[in-house]
């Protein structure tokens, strides 16, 4: 952790990207996340960018609710510039992702990013 702490501390952005699993990120992201409360103020004086990128199988309306609210949260509470969400809705595969636009829009984030 201190070599990963290390990494984001040297960052000017942190963007975040997790399967959707039952409405929420991954337990992988959860767990690096949660590890943030030891170094919380270092994280909320740098005022970083940061970005969502998710994808889920479900494509109704109201899939990515939960952890968007999630993310907007961390983004206050952490300080951060949100740059930005990309919610791959109706990605379960990697077919159904390239017949999306949601590659492109990713592409067009990070092509913006200044």
């Amino acid at each position: 952790m201190n070599e990963i702490r290390r990494e984001i501390l040297d960052a000017d952005m942190i963007v975040f990207v997790t399967p959707l699993y039952y409405y929420g990120m991954s337990a992988q992201l959860k767990i690096l996340i949660d590890r943030f409360c030891a170094f919380n103020s270092s994280i909320n004086r740098k005022h970083m960018k940061s970005a969502l990128i998710a994808a889920a199988w479900n494509s109704d309306d109201w899939t990515f609710d939960a952890l968007e609210a999630h993310y907007k949260t961390l983004v206050r509470y952490l300080n951060f510039e949100d740059t930005g969400m990309i919610l791959g809705a109706g990605c379960g595969t990697p077919a159904m992702t390239r017949r999306s636009d949601f590659m492109t829009l990713a592409y067009e984030l990070g092509r913006n990013l200044k």
